[in-house]
């Protein structure tokens, strides 16, 4: 025997539906199984596959091709264990039909992840999709939506956001705390996404990892990793207060209010300053290396907040159609102008100490 017609049912289909086991070998054995599963169940694909094999064996056979059909099917538990069993049954088939080659006919993508296992044992001549018509854009869009779901990192920027809302908005309820829910939610999913887009995954993961799984120091940066994420709980809490006293003055206006200098702003800037003096400090402590952009940093981070407050603060005005008193935010906005152009000032005179005491080492050092 040469060559094998190879249909794979990778879920078991077909046993499931009419009780045939697997393998089904022979073009008499593989009419009768495609039938009785057109009847279990008309809209089954897996009959349009069989059946496109019989297709196959009976053109061959008309060539004088030395040629058999057979059907094999796996498990509902499409997988590992599904995969092993499709294997086994080929190995029993070959040793049966001596063949040596194979033409493989499959009804979608899934089926196709067989391929290296059935090439692994026999040389594939041809390889055959049969889908019908109408479902093949369906079924295709499920198998990817599926496969991708499987993705770890797909999981953790799709899957875990609505597990956060289900679980914020069912824990409210179990607690009686519907009217807050929402509000809830919308905490929660700010601080994910913040958690996000800063990066901070890995220093989650680290302080984690830190606390449980070592007997090592714990990094001053783990610890104040705690204090910036109390700093924004409390600015969100902070902030939400203040849109509750501007919520006669409109949507825009509550918003300016929670992102306003009364509101998160100064509790999110101090929580990203302390993150960042806490790195500097440990990279010191491990690798004695001082980071001088520290200094930068926060001149930058305190300067660019005074001028979002003032900024805030003259749209806030015109905003809620109040007379214009521009003195405290131009103030507020000097200010911080001023702060920047001092850190420019101490991070040049600072930086130039330091490449001094470098070079004076290195002089030291090829002495």
């Amino acid at each position: 025997m040469g060559l094998l017609v190879i249909a794979i049912d990778r879920d078991n289909d077909l046993g499931r539906k009419t009780g045939i086991r697997s393998p089904v070998l022979g073009r008499e054995s593989n009419i009768k199984a495609a039938v009785e599963l057109g009847l279990a169940d008309p809209e089954e694909s897996d009959t349009n596959t069989m059946l496109e094999a019989i297709r196959t064996y009976d053109s061959l056979l008309e060539d004088g091709e030395d040629v058999e059909i057979v059907t094999i099917c796996g498990d509902v538990r499409v997988g590992t264990k599904s995969d092993m069993k499709i294997a086994n049954t080929l190995d029993q088939v070959i040793t049966k039909t001596k063949a040596t080659k194979a033409i493989l006919v499959s009804d979608g993508a899934e089926d196709r992840e067989l391929e290296p296992i059935i090439r692994s044992r026999l040389r594939i001549d041809s390889t055959r999709m049969v889908v019908v018509q109408q479902s093949r854009p369906i079924e295709d869009t499920l198998y990817t939506i599926v496969h991708k779901m499987e993705d770890p990192k797909v999981q953790r920027q799709f899957i875990l956001p609505i597990a956060l809302i289900v679980f914020v908005w069912g824990l409210a309820g179990i607690l009686g705390l519907s009217e807050i829910a929402s509000g809830l939610i919308w905490v929660i999913l700010s601080g994910y996404f913040l958690v996000k887009v800063a990066g901070w995954e890995d220093e989650f993961r680290n302080f984690y990892n830190e606390l449980l799984t070592t007997s090592e120091r714990v990094s001053i940066y783990s610890y104040v990793w705690l204090i910036a994420v109390l700093l924004f709980v409390v600015g969100v809490a902070q902030g939400i207060e203040q849109m509750d006293i501007a919520k006669e003055s409109g949507v825009a206006a509550m918003v300016l209010a929670f992102l306003g200098l009364d509101g998160i702003l100064p509790y999110l800037l101090s929580a990203i300053v302390c993150v960042e003096i806490a790195r500097t400090i440990d990279t010191y402590v491990s690798e004695g290396v001082f980071n001088v952009n520290i200094i930068r940093f926060i001149f930058t981070v305190l300067s660019l907040g005074l001028i979002t407050a003032g900024v805030i603060d003259i749209m806030a005005q015109v905003v809620t159609g109040a007379d214009p008193e521009l003195t405290d935010p131009l103030v507020t906005m000097l200010w911080g102008f001023g702060l920047a152009l001092l850190g420019r000032l101490v991070f040049d005179i600072i930086r130039e100490r330091v490449e001094e005491e470098s070079s004076a080492e290195e002089t030291v050092a090829d002495d």
